[in-house]
């Protein structure tokens, strides 16, 4: 009797504690977004019949009340708790790799997405005959770090995907290929263990091995200092696997010895700085905005000491946010670099280009970017 009385109560206590969930749903204002995820939260959909009917209201109010439940971030490192408990090898795409590792699993875009990217990157060569294009696909850390995956995790080939993309630009666009250079130094800490990206000495052999393919003089290292500026960093593949108890990665800062001294200017903003960093995001949750402040449309970054002798050398940096921690180093070889972010940039990249008086184009993506991002796809329409 006894049993079935506490039983009783625990019901009771749960149907409250539901109820309490539902009254805090309806009364609490939406919050915008989550710091600890970084990214936009869902709101509350207006109602309509049509939407009603079609099924599309049901869906947004779902997403809705996942985003807005209250304790959201405590009951997300519960159930990845739970998952690798019972056997689970990955939460929302990313994987619980070996070695306190969070690896993003990449499934390479379908034929015809891949032939419109391509398709839109040599348009925009043929625009511009006279310019070196060059592409360089970075490798995700699971392309790099196979042996880090899960048993039976399912993650496409990445360097048969990179082998494909430099078939089918034919010449015409230069494929840079970093992923044997990368894993050579795999001993070393070139990616994040709790974000997607590369660390900035991933970076730096990268552009080394883009040198290096693209005939430029060599790197050195002995120009270059490093410092770690953050001890308790957790990137976005923390936050959206939900292992909360993982250590935290290091951020490392690569200068030169002789610093450059640059001008930085935020077109949009129309905002001034005399720096690639900005310190202030180092207390922040996103701390991977200390490379650039983030991703913006376009940045006209300029060396401040040219050589008046010798004609300017400007950059078309074209990129997603792998991008944002290697223009330090590109800095050695130009005295201009502008940085478009084609997810936010709205004007027509050719014409830029020309009225820049661009000297080279730069496309710089990681795999699984290059193959999601709809607006290269959209450069066939440049004239």
């Amino acid at each position: 009797m006894s049993g079935i009385t506490g039983m009783k109560i625990a019901i009771i206590l749960f149907c409250a504690y539901l109820a309490l969930l539902g009254l805090d749903l309806l009364v609490r204002p939406d919050l915008t977004f989550s710091e600890l995820e970084n990214r936009r939260l869902e709101m509350r959909p207006a109602f309509s019949w049509p939407d009603l009917l079609s099924g599309d209201y049901g869906r947004e109010l779902e997403r809705w009340m996942a985003d807005q439940i209250a304790g959201r971030d405590s009951w997300v490192g519960v159930k990845a708790e739970l998952l690798r408990l019972i056997g689970k090898r990955e939460n929302r795409g990313v994987y619980f790799g070996r070695g306190h590792t969070l690896l993003q699993r990449f499934a390479k875009p379908s034929d015809e997405a891949l032939d419109e990217t391509i398709a839109g990157i040599l348009h925009l060569q043929s625009l511009l005959p006279d310019l070196p294009v060059s592409l360089l696909l970075a490798p995700t850390s699971a392309g790099v770090y196979p042996e880090k995956l899960p048993a039976l995790a399912v993650s496409d080939d990445q360097a048969a995907f990179i082998r494909q993309v430099a078939r089918q630009l034919a010449g015409r666009v230069q494929l840079v290929d970093v992923l044997h250079d990368l894993v050579q130094k795999a001993d070393e800490p070139i990616y994040y263990r709790t974000d997607h990206h590369w660390t900035m000495r991933g970076a730096y052999y990268a552009w080394s091995s883009w040198l290096s393919q693209t005939g430029k003089t060599a790197a050195d290292e002995g120009d270059y200092t490093r410092e770690i500026v953050s001890e308790i960093f957790y990137g976005t593949s923390w936050a959206r696997a939900g292992l909360y108890r993982l250590p935290p990665d290091a951020i490392e800062v690569i200068r030169p010895r002789t610093p450059v001294a640059v001008t930085v200017r935020d077109v949009a903003a129309g905002e001034v700085t005399d720096s690639l960093y900005q310190p202030e995001y180092l207390e922040k949750r996103d701390q991977y905005g200390y490379f650039l402040g983030g991703n913006q449309p376009l940045l006209v970054i300029e060396k401040e000491a040219k050589d008046p002798g010798e004609p300017e050398r400007r950059l078309l940096l074209v990129k997603n946010s792998y991008a944002n921690c290697m223009i330090e180093f590109l800095l050695r070889d130009f005295d201009e670099i502008h940085v478009v972010d084609l997810r936010f940039f709205q004007n027509n990249l050719a014409a830029y280009a020309r009225d820049a008086a661009i000297g080279e184009i730069l496309f710089l993506y990681d795999v699984i970017g290059f193959g999601n991002d709809r607006q290269l796809r959209l450069l066939t329409r440049s004239a």
